[in-house]
This record gives C-alpha cells, sequence and structure tokens, in this order.
C-alpha cells in the first residue's frame, strides 16, 4: 500500500496527546516506513472476501490547507497485475476559534480563587470553538449580570446545540453567579484574542524563580516550566507553588542530559526519576509532556520516550542565545518578538544549568509579556497534544517562595559565577591524570595516563551492557606532542587534542582500564607543564577535570 500525503495533511509521529506511535502509519501485521510517502507492505494470504487489518495514519492538518483535500492511496501486489487505488474526498473545516479552550477543561470561572468549578467538561462545537471560548470572547465585562447574562445566553446555545444537557446548564450558571467575574473584586486583564501564545523554560527551578514568577503575577501570564530533578530537590517550595498557582510543570530529565548519548534503559531512568522526583515533592506534572536537553531527540530517542506516555516540546521559538552570559535583555526581547506569530511557543531559560546566564533573561520576560500584547497577542498555555490553548490566570495572592537552598548547576561552560547560593553538584564519575617520568626531559619521551573512576555505588548505566557514551578529552599543552594514544575498551583520534571514548558500563566504586598517551618533549618545554584532561559521561550532564603539574629538567 502507498499513500503521498496531500498537501495540508504531515503524519505525525511519537506525539502520545493524540495517540501517534513511532511511525507515521500501523496496523497489525503491516510494515510501514515514510511519513510524506508512505509504504506498507505485508506477505500473509488474504482469503476470498476478507480485508486486512486497515492501516492508520494520523495526520495533522495545516493552517492554510485547502477546505477540500483528496487522499488516493494505492494497493498492488497479491498477483494483481494492475494496481487499485482508492480515493478520499476530505473536508476542512477552518478553526473558528484557534488556539482557544481546551474542551477537555472543566468549565469553571474566577475569581475567586480556587475557580468556582461546575463540574461540567467544557463542550466544543463543529467549527472548533468551545462554550468557554463563547463566553471569555464577550470579556471585559461590565458588571456581574453582564457576565452572568452572557453565560445563560451561551449556554442557551449550547443546549439548543444539543452539547449540554439542562442539568449542565444550571451547574454551569450556578457557577457563574457565585463567582466575582465582573465585580469589583475582579481586576484581570482581558485575555482572549485569535493570536495566542506560550512562554516556556528550560533547566529550572533557579534562583531567578521567584523573580520570574513574580513577573507572571503582574502580567496574568501562566508559563510553561520544563524543570529538573536535581534542582526540583533542592527547593521543593518553588515548585509546589509553581504547580498550585496554575502554571504547568513539565518534565527536563533529572540531571540535563543529551538522551541522544544515552542507553534506552539510562533515557528511561532519566524521564520516569525526575517523574518520581516531583511527585515525592507534592508537585507532579500537569500531564507528561517533555522537552529534551540541548533539543537532542533523534528518531529513536523520540521514540523510546513517546513510549512511556510522553508528548514532545520541540519545536519553539528562541533566540538561540539567552543561555549565553553576553546576551543582552534587548537582544533576546527582539528576538523573540521579531518571530511572534499565532499558536507559538517562546522557549527561554530559568537559569541555564551550565552557565551563569539568566538576569537578563528574567528582563527580557518583563518587556515581551507586555509588548506582545501591545501587539495583539494573548498569552495561553500548553497542553497534552503539544498546543498553545487559551488560559486565565487568577493570582492566589499567596506569598511567592524564595529560594532557600543552594541550587545545583553541573560544570559550567562559561566563564563567570552563578548568582548565590549554588553550587556545582558533584558527580558520580570522575578523571585522575598522572605522567612518567616523575620530571620531563627536553628532546625525550614521556607518558601521560588518564583514569575513569565511578565513585558512587551504583553503575555508571542501568543497562548492564551499557550503551551511553563517556568522553574523555585531552588538549595536549604546549611543549608536548602527542604520537599515541590507546587504552583497553577505549577508541581514541585526534591530534593536539586526544579524544577517547567507550560505552560500556562501570561497576561501582571501578575503575576503566586507564588511556595511555605516549608525547615527545619538545627542546623548548617550559620548565612546568599543566595537563587538564576532562571525562563527560551521561549526555553531558556529568563533567570532572582533573589536573597534573609536570616539571621539566632544563638540560
Amino acid at each position: 500500500m502507498s499513500d503521498v500525503l496531500p498537501a495540508g495533511l504531515s503524519a505525525l509521529v511519537n506525539n502520545a496527546g493524540f495517540g501517534a506511535g513511532p511511525v507515521a502509519a500501523s496496523g497489525n501485521g503491516w510494515t510501514c516506513s515514510g511519513a510524506t510517502s508512505i509504504t506498507c507492505t505485508r506477505s500473509d494470504p488474504l482469503r476470498a472476501g476478507s480485508s486486512y487489518p486497515p492501516i492508520t495514519i494520523t495526520v495533522k492538518v495545516a493552517t492554510n490547507a485547502a477546505a477540500l483535500l483528496a487522499n488516493t492511496p494505492t494497493v498492488a501486489g497479491g498477483g494483481d497485475e494492475t494496481p487499485s487505488s482508492a480515493t478520499d474526498s476530505i473536508p476542512v473545516t477552518r478553526d473558528a476559534c484557534p488556539n482557544g479552550w481546551s474542551p477537555e477543561e472543566a468549565v469553571s470561572f474566577a475569581p475567586p480563587v480556587p475557580a468556582i468549578d461546575s463540574g461540567v467538561r467544557n463542550p466544543e462545537r463543529a467549527d472548533g470553538c468551545t462554550l468557554l471560548d463563547v463566553i471569555w470572547n464577550a470579556e471585559p465585562f461590565n458588571n456581574h449580570g453582564s457576565f452572568v447574562s452572557t453565560v445563560a445566553h451561551a449556554t442557551n446555545e449550547f443546549v439548543r446545540e444539543g452539547l449540554l444537557s439542562p442539568a449542565q446548564q444550571r451547574a454551569i450558571q450556578r457557577a457563574a453567579s457565585r463567582s466575582d467575574v465582573g465585580t469589583k473584586n475582579d481586576n484581570q486583564i482581558p485575555n482572549s484574542c485569535p493570536n495566542r501564545l506560550a512562554i516556556t523554560f528550560d533547566d529550572g527551578p533557579s534562583v531567578y524563580r521567584p523573580q520570574t514568577l513574580q513577573i507572571f503575577r503582574d502580567n496574568q501570564v501562566h508559563g510553561v516550566f520544563f524543570d529538573l530533578g536535581m534542582r526540583a530537590e533542592a527547593n521543593p517550595q518553588i515548585e509546589r507553588f509553581t504547580r498550585s498557582e496554575g502554571h504547568v510543570l513539565l518534565n527536563h530529565t533529572y540531571n540535563h542530559t543529551d538522551m541522544n548519548a544515552l542507553s534506552d534503559a539510562a533515557k528511561i531512568e532519566e524521564v520516569q526519576h525526575n517523574e518520581a522526583v516531583f511527585d515525592a515533592i507534592g508537585a507532579p506534572f500537569t500531564f507528561k509532556g517533555i522537552r529534551t536537553p540541548f533539543g537532542s531527540a533523534n528518531t529513536h530517542t523520540q521514540e523510546v520516550v513517546s513510549s512511556q506516555g510522553y508528548t514532545y516540546f520541540l519545536t519553539r521559538i528562541e533566540t538561540g542565545a539567552d543561555y549565553e552570559p553576553a546576551t543582552t535583555a534587548e537582544q533576546t526581547r527582539d528576538s523573540i518578538l521579531g518571530q511572534l506569530h499565532p499558536g507559538a511557543i517562546i522557549g527561554l531559560h530559568d537559569g541555564p544549568i551550565d552557565t551563569p546566564a539568566g538576569a537578563a533573561t528574567v528582563d527580557a520576560v518583563r518587556q515581551i509579556l507586555p509588548a506582545a500584547r501591545a501587539m495583539g497577542y494573548c498569552w495561553g498555555k500548553v497542553d497534552h497534544t503539544g498546543q498553545v490553548v487559551a488560559d486565565r490566570y487568577v493570582s492566589s495572592g499567596k506569598p511567592i517562595p524564595q529560594i532557600t537552598n543552594p541550587v545545583p548547576y553541573n560544570f559550567l561552560e562559561r566563564p563567570g559565577t552563578p548568582p548565590e547560593p549554588w553550587f556545582v553538584a558533584p558527580d558520580p564519575i570522575a578523571i585522575s591524570a598522572a605522567h612518567s617520568p616523575s620530571t620531563f626531559v627536553p628532546g625525550q619521551t614521556g607518558t601521560l595516563t588518564l583514569t575513569v573512576t565511578n565513585t558512587s555505588g551504583r553503575p555508571s548505566d542501568p543497562d548492564p551492557i551499557g550503551g551511553s557514551t563517556v568522553t574523555v578529552q585531552d588538549v595536549i599543552p604546549a611543549g608536548l606532542t602527542a604520537t599515541a594514544a590507546s587504552g583497553p575498551g577505549w577508541t581514541c583520534s585526534g591530534s593536539r587534542t586526544r579524544t577517547c571514548t567507550r560505552s560500556d558500563t562501570l561497576g561501582p566504586y571501578s575503575d576503566y582500564p586507564p588511556i595511555t598517551i605516549t608525547v615527545n618533549v619538545s627542546n623548548n618545554a617550559p620548565t612546568t607543564i599543566v595537563n587538564d584532561p576532562t571525562v563527560t559521561a551521561h549526555g553531558q550532564s556529568w563533567k570532572d577535570q582533573a589536573r597534573d603539574t609536570i616539571s621539566v629538567a632544563r638540560p
């Protein structure tokens, strides 16, 4: 079977929110490949008058798709000389309320906080508009009576259309009457328009989170936080408040790992460990959503993580550099505002895990939120399908908690010092360096020996065989020239910079076989040479550096 998807449709893969699996098309007994041009094959016999199990393709409809699409799959084989084809005409209805309220929301009204919940799920019309879209599109309300009247009118329409029962209508109207919407206690900024955005942050919670939460409160915007368990454990009060205030809390792995560099077992452990941490501290994820660090998620990684029920959030607009300490607030602001479009998901960092940046991002957010509103945008959040949806932030008024314990960082990749309190989290993989002879002699040879150790009581990888890359790198210092680098189980390459890798699991409190680098000592080598090799493991989240000071004899 072959199917070239018509323009306006694209296949979804690895999107648990929409039930899309690791391949674009699937069906019991079929082997399928391709994304735009899809081919599915099988070779078992088909009885006369029978049908094979169907093939399912989950697709996303482009916003500019034509009003009528034609899908024309073909089938060939089975002894037939000519292929057969079918045509499916697909009408496309424009979403009358793009990025509107999710039909999975409960119909509730705030203020007050907590909201008055009707207990009725938000009904949706065929045109994509829900009851909450219809109600809130009428804001601002002059008074409470105007709001209650709007709710009554909207629910009457939905009852007539068969989308609400009379009992559900009464429950919604009671909730509206009990709310403070439109009263003197209602100080909400209108947040209904067809152009909606969401703003997200990676790597938190950092020392900057309380400031960001205050900016969100001042602007009545909910944030989306892809957070790290290693940081959440240090200041769990921040995560509990973030969740209770209605912000969206999602997964960013426990250690901030490059997932492509991990074994499958380690990938799953990173995701599940992080999830367990947030459950344990009383701030469970809003839903199973993930953005993997570094945007690193090849097809296989997406398959493994999606198999755990997670929806990926890889598409976003970003500066590409807000994690750089030199990036200014104005650069971040201008870059983001220049890329805005309806349905955009903005990606920033909440105090990057491996650089001292963060203050400029806070200042940029303070400017981006009102500037986007002035450009005709409204703010929303994301849901489990990966889409931007409507939202209203009504503050609880509770004090925003502050950072009380030092914030953990990974090995800093940029110069500078993060704001206090902070510390570099210890990693279980360490490297040591030695040399022989004890004093190098110009014009002769020497040996550099590098040893990687697992300092913890756990294997370096949950997979007993391994699969997670360990990388040792040594920039050979001036005065030395490397002629060879090797070690049992290591694969080494390079010249001035020697790089050695392996991926087998290292047991608790154990060493890998050492790496030996043979060097020639230059005749004009300095009297003191410093060698600073590094080891990186567990998807760049574990890093250590050794220092070996070498004396050079003068003839």
